[in-house]
């Protein structure tokens, strides 16, 4: 997909999709635009997470719950795509750990 219409999607992947497997499905994007869409999906939703855990909810009480469900699912399909989640690809942090794209990893 042309960078122009691709771009407008990152703002707000959750707007544009139903659920991650939707952008696995999606036949328009590279595999490279699909790790993009979810691991910026994946941001969003740690944010989300740690807004919850800091008592700033948004007001749907099992928004929390959701949100853990669509975070087990989009980190079920970059499995998929050979892009992990991996927590031990950096320290501590209030929002997850990277997307690791074992494809472009070089072995040590």
């Amino acid at each position: 997909m042309e960078a122009r219409h691709f771009e407008p999607l990152l703002t707000d992947v959750a707007k544009h999709f139903a659920k991650p497997g939707d952008i696995l499905g999606d036949d328009r994007f590279t595999r490279q635009q699909k790790l993009k869409l979810l691991e910026q999906w994946d941001y969003d939703l740690q944010l989300l997470l740690t807004a919850s855990e800091e008592n700033m909810p948004s007001g749907d009480s099992s928004a929390s719950g959701k949100v853990s469900e669509q975070v087990v699912e989009l980190r079920h399909v970059l499995s998929e795509l050979g892009a992990p989640h991996d927590p031990e690809a950096v320290g501590p942090a209030k929002i997850g750990a990277p997307v690791v794209d074992k494809q472009k990893r070089q072995p040590s």
